[in-house]
């Protein structure tokens, strides 16, 4: 019986000892797949706030953007919201489950925003142009209801007409089934590039012009089209109107097809060319860059009877970059100014002051007319309510109409000091003179563009040289530091779309294609028109661009999206709203999460150590108290489970070396460090103002995740965030260390400083850095193993040198003295 009783209590044992270590061997496993979860969350946590720092750059207005791409952009970050959703709740048992009716309440919000189609109400094939008016242009397009406008309510001459409205535009698409091929034009331009585009593109307009109109149409435009010639023979110029055209920040200034000298027997081929010409790859780019589709585009066509001009051109009712001015700019050619408008020309370029126009002298316009384009000018602007960008003709018996009438866009504004400074000692330039379409300075390489094609092989920031402007420039105008033309005019389609994305230009500079060789690299001032030879950092400081000159569609519907995306309500853990509930934006969800996320990572020390998982806290002088967690390799053999590991039994390469940089003698951390006033009261601000640091969290923790190659290392640090993740091994392609840094306990502008400190220094160590307001990102990849290790013991120093460092930041010099004194290793300053 006893020996029963023995065999039973040892098997018992066994059996206990077995479960024990099954047990540990399914937590541990369980701490990896945490581990795991964990690296996600970060990973998506960095690159959601890539987006949302990206969002906030394009809320600027200074550089043009492509709308799709903001959106694929947002949906990513969506879906990297939603993986840190679902792995915090895997991490912490489904605690924060109410995150995914947040997530999915801003998902709806936003894919409503995105969406939009055009609302082209029912109506007749064809108008009468004399019976438009403004509030016209939903069936007879923009343009052709301003010319309606322009004759009813003013008087003025407009050829006589009709329009083939957008309800014809929209049957033409449904009944010729073309609707699908329509949908992606926009999306396969910035996906998959020019050329892929290209195909599609001519794919679409091919499909156009091979279909047949519906018959009622047919017969409406002929029965239209005899009416106007009244029994005679005639010729009418047949012109887009798109409903989105002709307004401000959206001229479409060139993208569209016009046919002239049409006959009665090409009257439908005439129209499925136009009506191509949506489809065309300029009009795609133009539309991919403000925000708006082909989907969402409605074309009608305006046939006019053809005036035989003596003279034509462009008039601007006033300066381009300066609507107060007292002046009419005009630009004539003889006879059709097609060639102007397109840039092959440049023409007649006057300025006229109501009143004086004797003192202008016209090798086209006699004093008369002068004052009659004055006249038309200063009405239109007047009944308009701004000012108006205007095309003209006078017949050869002297008569003068109005073709087109359209808001004149004026120029980026440039800081009024900087408008006309003294020349920088920059050296001669290579050219002077032309005009200005769009001022501003840019620099870049030199790349001549002779043909169509050439503008697949136009890179981001080059600045384009061509021999005539030409509106198809606007397929890269958003990659352009600069645009120079030896020929073209201010009034031109071109500069309009320039001025439109903000792109410094100079246009009819005669000599520019044959000085500014291919792949040169030259600085541009379209201010005082000039062009210096390579890239002078002193011209690019005096002559600051305002970026685009408008608030296109693609900026309106981003800031609408944007309040779900980037606005932080939570920014007090503490805080009774400091829950799913609370979380009003994506930016407010991954903020939450990562909170959550050192709470959940803060207990795995105790689950590690239950498991018998090696885990420890790092025993030395350390200046926080460190947690480490070995995923395999990272400690000496014998150290797991013992609950302490220290530094000289730290196996994890990256570690090692990031500890040897907090262990630099000469950074006195230990000790306080010597504040300014200005900064301790700043300080002392915050602290007024935010609960204390126990309370907020601050300061309790660091920890590290390691393995033989690889480290974690965060930490809350005072009043700052700091994270390094970092690969260190034999493969080149492998290797990386990324290095998050946020927060601090001074005023914002001396955390900037802090944080421009940081970037200096990161910079000089070959990281790729982007720092906005006090958060900073920096990554180094693809450096091999040694050089690695020497910038984690760089980033080692730069943590502890950091500390505090904000309030020492008086004045804006500050960052370049500190970041001086650390890259010349004079860490007594800290």
């Amino acid at each position: 019986m006893a020996m029963f009783e023995r065999l039973k209590a040892k098997f018992g044992k066994a059996a206990r000892t077995r479960k024990k270590e099954e047990q540990a061997q399914r937590t541990a496993a369980e701490l990896r797949v945490l581990y795991e979860q964990f690296r996600e969350i970060l990973a998506a946590n960095d690159a959601t706030l890539q987006t949302i720092a990206d969002v906030e750059d394009r809320l600027s207005g200074r550089v043009p953007f492509s709308f799709n791409a903001v959106v694929r952009q947002v949906r990513r970050a969506i879906m990297d919201v939603f993986v840190m959703v679902k792995n915090l709740n895997r991490m912490t048992g489904g605690k924060y489950g109410g995150l995914y009716d947040v997530l999915r309440a801003l998902n709806v919000r936003f894919e409503d925003e995105c969406a939009g189609r055009l609302d082209v109400p029912p109506g007749p094939i064809v108008i009468d142009v004399g019976s438009l008016t403004q509030a016209d242009a939903q069936v007879a397009g923009t343009k052709i209801a301003n010319l309606g406008e322009v004759r009813r309510a003013l008087g003025f001459n407009v050829p006589d007409g009709f329009v083939i409205t957008t309800t014809a535009y929209q049957r033409f698409i449904a009944e010729n089934d073309l609707r699908k091929g329509i949908e992606r034009l926009e999306e396969m331009l910035e996906t998959y590039g020019t050329k892929v585009a290209a195909e599609a593109c001519r794919k679409m307009q091919s499909a156009v012009l091979d279909a047949p109109v519906p018959s009622d149409i047919d017969r409406a435009i002929h029965e239209a089209f005899d009416k106007l010639a009244g029994g005679g023979e005639i010729l009418v110029a047949m012109r887009s109107s798109t409903v989105k055209e002709d307004r401000i920040g959206t001229s479409h200034a060139g993208q569209y097809y016009t046919e002239l000298n049409v006959g009665r027997g090409w009257l439908l081929d005439a129209y499925r060319s136009v009506l191509s010409s949506v489809f065309g790859l300029s009009a795609v780019a133009y539309r991919l860059g403000h925000g708006l589709s082909s989907a969402d585009t409605a074309m009608a066509v305006g046939c006019l009877r053809m005036v035989a001009p003596r003279c034509s051109g462009i008039l601007f009712s006033r300066g381009f970059d300066d609507e107060k001015a007292d002046e009419v700019l005009v630009s004539t050619v003889s006879g059709l100014s097609d060639g102007l408008a397109g840039g092959s020309v440049s023409g007649e370029d006057l300025t006229i002051r109501p009143g004086k126009e004797a003192e202008v002298r016209s090798a086209h316009l006699a004093t008369g007319e002068l004052g009659e384009l004055v006249r038309v000018a200063r009405r239109a602007e007047e009944h308009f309510g701004s000012p108006q960008d205007i095309e003209w003709a006078i017949s050869e018996r002297d008569e003068l109409f109005v073709l087109q009438c359209r808001p004149m866009l004026t120029a980026p504004r440039v800081a009024e000091a900087s408008r006309e400074p003294s020349l920088p000692p920059a050296g001669e330039p290579l050219l002077t003179g032309g005009r200005t379409a769009c001022h501003g300075c840019g620099a870049g390489p030199a790349v001549l563009v002779q043909s169509e094609q050439d503008l697949d092989h136009v890179p981001q920031g080059a600045v384009l040289i061509a021999p005539h402007s030409s509106p198809r420039f606007s397929q890269v105008m958003t990659r352009c530091a600069a645009i120079v033309t030896d020929a073209g005019s201010p009034t031109g389609h071109m500069s309009i779309l320039a001025r439109e994305f903000g792109i410094p230009a100079i246009v009819g500079l005669p000599g520019a294609t044959a000085a500014l060789r291919d792949g040169r690299q030259v600085t541009v001032d379209a201010t005082r028109r000039m062009v210096w030879d390579g890239r002078d950092e002193a011209v690019l400081r005096t002559c600051a661009t305002g970026g685009p000159a408008v608030v296109t569609p693609a900026l309106l519907k981003l800031r609408c999206m944007a309040e779900l995306i980037t606005p932080l309500n939570l920014v007090d853990p503490a805080s009774r709203e400091f829950t799913p509930a609370g979380c009003r934006s994506l930016h407010d969800i991954t903020r939450f999460v990562h909170e959550k996320l050192f709470d959940s990572m803060f207990h795995l020390a105790d689950k590690a150590a239950h498991a018998g998982l090696a885990s420890a806290e790092l025993e030395g002088k350390l200046p926080f108290v460190i947690h480490v967690f070995d995923l395999g390799g990272g400690f000496a053999d014998g150290v797991a489970g013992t609950g302490k590991v220290y530094i000289d039994e730290i196996r994890s390469v990256p570690l090692t070396a990031f500890l040897k940089g907090f262990q630099d003698p000469r950074i006195r951390w230990d000790k306080p460090r010597a504040v300014s006033g200005g900064g301790f009261l700043t300080v002392l601000g915050e602290a007024m103002v935010t609960p204390p640091a126990a309370e907020r969290g601050v300061g309790r923790f660091s920890f590290a995740t390691i393995s033989d190659r690889y480290m974690n290392f965060s930490t809350k640090a005072g009043y700052h965030y700091n994270t390094v993740d970092t690969w260190c091994g034999a493969s080149i392609n492998k290797n990386y260390i990324h290095f998050r840094f946020q927060g601090g306990g001074a005023g914002e502008v001396r955390r900037g400083r802090r944080c421009e400190f940081l970037s200096q220094v990161l910079g000089s160590l070959d990281f790729k850095v982007s720092c906005r307001g006090d958060m900073l990102f920096a990554r180094l990849e693809k450096y091999d193993r040694e050089v690695v290790l020497g910038r984690l013991v760089q980033l080692g120093r730069l943590t502890l040198c950091a500390r505090q460092l904000d309030m020492l930041m008086e004045t804006d010099d500050s960052p370049v003295f500190f970041a001086k004194a650390f890259l010349a290793d004079e860490m007594e300053r800290f």
